[in-house]
């Protein structure tokens, strides 16, 4: 029996003895492998925390602007624009929003209209009763039109990352409003533009690092529209309708009609007032007829009312042609007793074309002179006799009056006139002018 049980520990020793654990060599693997883990987790930390603090920023940066429109909304004005020191002192901002400060723990940089941070004399509405704002935001340093974002109410920026607040704030050209916002896109190179009071005003000087890097601001902004739409305004705003003026031709009859719409209209005498800046082409007629070199400093009751301002010329009276830009403002009565009513504007170019008639030029000078229409020669032309007799006058023309007659037209030009001097004074479109000692005129 014992021997029988000896052999089996036998046994059971040697099959034990064969399941050997790791070599050193497997040993070492297994612990290099661990290690490239670790070290992969350890270098992915930075960048999976720095990206969860810009998630969390961007949220709070949204929570807070929620919350400044609800101010708004229940306030019917927007929080004041503080001095931004961390403890909200003197900063309505600060102590409305949820989080006044990012994930970096910096302090959130609030920019706001100041017209809609104040009631207008007599009113308690700061924010529905404005159609346009003074704060824009550029895309670029140079606010190129076609990407800035016009009438903003407010703007929430976050210095991000680097700890460095890089959106300043620019009050002069080209800055097409009183304030804009610069907001670049993302790692824009070299940017810097918040660097002390000049560009950052009321932030802490010592939070205006001028170190320009790579753009990482996270800045959110509202425009007034959505700011209407959010805190519940009544009614749409004023606005003219028109894109376009349709193109018109010269001595020939012209309509066309400005319409606005929203706003709150007058209850009589026209809807709305209107006025208009530019030069109009002679002969065009508008009514209501108030043209200025500048509407807005106009007073209301000088504008003309009407439902809508009207272009227009009877056939034969729009002698002039050209281009002209014209500004075309519209007037609501939001304010009955006073003058904070809503303006629109639009500008429009109104393009009225040549037919390229030509026109017949008289001598009227008092003597007989040679002439040379477009470098062809009509010889001693009589007082109060046609030059255009021979050669008609056509548009880009012009024509000389030599000192003497007798042709060929050898001596000295002493006057010169141009196919659209000649235009210019043909006020009743019959095509026909004189040639004076003064120059063209109207026959």
């Amino acid at each position: 029996m014992r021997q029988k049980f000896r052999r089996l520990l036998t046994i059971h020793y040697s099959l034990f003895t064969k399941n050997k654990g790791f070599t050193l060599i497997e040993l070492a693997i297994v612990l290099i492998i661990i290690g490239i883990l670790v070290a992969l987790g350890v270098g992915l930390i930075g960048p999976l925390t720095k990206q969860a603090k810009y998630t969390e920023t961007k949220e709070i940066v949204n929570a807070d602007v929620e919350s400044v429109i609800s101010h708004g909304a229940s306030n019917r004005l927007l929080p004041v624009q503080g001095d931004f020191v961390s403890d909200g002192t003197n900063d309505e901002f600060v102590e409305i929003v949820r989080t006044p400060q990012d994930s970096w723990t910096k302090t959130l940089y609030y920019i706001v209209d100041p017209n809609l941070t104040t009631f207008p004399t007599g009113s308690t509405e700061a924010i529905c009763n404005r159609r346009t704002t003074d704060l824009t935001v550029c895309r670029d340093a140079l606010c190129t039109v076609a990407t800035n974002i016009s009438n903003v109410a407010f703007v929430v920026i976050s210095g991000a990352d680097n700890y460095n607040v890089q959106t300043g704030i620019l009050t002069a050209a080209p800055c097409p409003t009183a304030t804009c916002v610069i907001a670049y896109d993302v790692d824009t190179p070299n940017i810097d533009d918040c660097t002390g009071a000049a560009n950052c005003p009321n932030y802490p000087a010592a939070e205006t690092i001028n170190r320009p890097e790579p753009y990482d601001d996270i800045v959110k902004w509202v425009t007034l529209n959505e700011l209407r739409i959010k805190t519940g305004c009544v009614g749409a705003q004023l606005n003219i309708l028109n894109n376009e003026l349709a193109p018109g031709y010269r001595c020939n009859a012209y309509s066309a009609t400005i319409t606005a719409d929203g706003g709150v209209p007058y209850a009589a005498g026209g809807a709305y007032r209107w006025c208009t800046q530019g030069t109009l082409p002679g002969g065009l007629t508008l009514t209501p007829n108030t043209v200025s070199a500048d509407c807005l400093s106009l007073a209301e009751a000088s504008w003309g009312q009407a439902d809508d301002l009207t272009l227009s010329a009877i056939a034969g009276a729009l002698y002039q042609y050209g281009t002209y830009s014209l500004t075309f403002f519209a007037r609501d009565d939001n304010d009955a007793a006073g003058t904070d009513d809503n303006v629109a504007q639009k500008t429009l170019v109104l393009t009225i074309s040549d037919l390229g008639t030509n026109i017949r030029v008289w001598n009227t000078t008092g003597a007989t002179y040679d002439f040379r229409i477009d470098g062809v020669c009509d010889a001693s032309i009589g007082n109060n006799s046609e030059i255009t007799g021979t050669y008609f006058f056509n548009p880009g023309e012009v024509i000389d009056r030599h000192t003497t007659a007798g042709g060929p037209c050898s001596s000295a030009i002493q006057q010169t006139i141009t196919y659209d001097q000649a235009v210019a004074v043909d006020t009743d479109c019959d095509f026909q002018v004189n040639y004076t000692l003064a120059g063209p005129t109207d026959r």
